[in-house]
């Protein structure tokens, strides 16, 4: 009776540590490419500022599979005093045949949505999925409306929008704007859209907001009803004390689960050329369950990725837009747990680096 004792309790001892296991958070190595150096600056386009890019697949008349960015680019005013006086943004389309490692320079007929009347003050942040079964884009931007900036934001309206393409993500005239996505809502931006897979979740999400992530969902991927309920909230003693927002759409993991990246910023006593300016923007990442996507299984404790280069802190030069800034809303799938980000720093800059999970 003994023995037996002894062997069920080892037989308990190793199916908790086989749970254990099961359940540990995974492990993550972040490897910046290019020698840490950006992909995509002011030197590659007709606009001073190339920041916050989504990944969109482009393919040439073979069917070959190009990694192409929509990227936010923004110049100053004609009578611009600094360079923190900047006007109005447009999405531009940047074509890349390295593998989205290089790009083509960015000209000014590359603009795939510009500033409307509905988006006088600019159209921002563009996250993008591409719908293999409809060969659809929808691309969720910020379109900024009424007010004057940057004096004058009690009036500003930051609104998130959808276009879609059914065609050339590169023409402009392919683009289908079709406007707010939560049209009673002040203040709405950052979408990252989370198709069904039809097997383990039947239902599509839209992850959105930059104060908490909030959750939505939609029948038809163009009317979405806002759930009331929160994927993520900001904790006051991590790295994301400040804000979270949305980064791309979630990719999932070799073992079924989904990885979510999410952009957050704290408090930072770090002195820089901006004047009130004292955040720093960090990357979290949380990872998302498989059966439902609104269940967060694990949360970072630390952030993936921080500013630590010099265009990416910005601290000592003038020469970044916001200085102390990491962003990322675009990504690709490389293989099971290994995937390319493009990120932006000092919200003037492009990078990439490679990002592998041990799940």
């Amino acid at each position: 009776m003994k023995r037996e004792t002894l062997c069920l309790a080892g037989l308990l001892l190793c199916l908790a540590a086989l749970l254990v296991c099961a359940s540990a958070a995974p492990k993550f190595s972040v490897r910046r490419l290019n020698g840490g150096r950006p992909i995509l600056t002011e030197k590659d386009s007709v606009w001073l500022y190339n920041y916050n890019t989504a990944y969109m697949p482009y393919f040439d008349a073979n069917g070959f599979e190009m990694a192409c960015l929509a990227v936010r680019v923004q110049n100053l005013t004609a009578n611009a005093k600094s360079i923190y006086d900047v006007g109005p943004s447009s999405i531009a389309f940047a074509f890349s045949n390295t593998g989205g490692l290089s790009f083509k320079p960015i000209s000014a007929s590359d603009t795939i949505i510009a500033p409307g009347p509905s988006s006088e003050l600019g159209c921002e942040d563009p996250r993008v999925v591409y719908d293999w079964k409809t060969k659809t884009y929808y691309m969720f931007y910020t379109a900024v409306t009424n007010g004057t900036m940057p004096s004058d934001l009690g009036d500003v309206k930051a609104m998130l929008s959808l276009a879609v393409n059914s065609g050339n993500p590169a023409a402009r005239g392919d683009w289908k704007q079709l406007g707010y996505v939560f049209p009673d809502l002040k203040w709405s931006k950052s979408g990252a859209l989370l198709l069904s897979d039809q097997v383990f979740h039947k239902e599509h999400y839209l992850f959105w907001g930059d104060s908490d992530i909030c959750i939505a969902t939609t029948e038809n991927l163009i009317h979405y009803t806002n759930t009331g309920k929160c994927l993520l909230k900001t904790r006051s003693d991590k790295f994301d004390s400040q804000l979270v927002e949305s980064g791309p759409e979630p990719l999932r993991l070799s073992d079924g689960n989904y990885l979510f990246l999410y952009n957050s910023a704290r408090k930072a006593n770090i002195a820089n050329p901006k004047p009130g300016w004292d955040l720093e923007y960090n990357l979290g990442w949380a990872i998302l369950d498989k059966s439902d996507p609104t269940n967060v299984l694990f949360r970072s404790e630390e952030p993936v990725l921080s500013p630590e280069l010099d265009w990416e802190k910005c601290d000592k030069n003038p020469e970044g837009l916001t200085p102390n800034v990491v962003f990322v809303e675009g990504w690709k799938k490389l293989a099971e747990d290994s995937f390319l980000v493009w990120y932006q720093g000092c919200d003037s800059r492009i990078g990439v680096f490679h990002l592998s999970v041990q799940v």
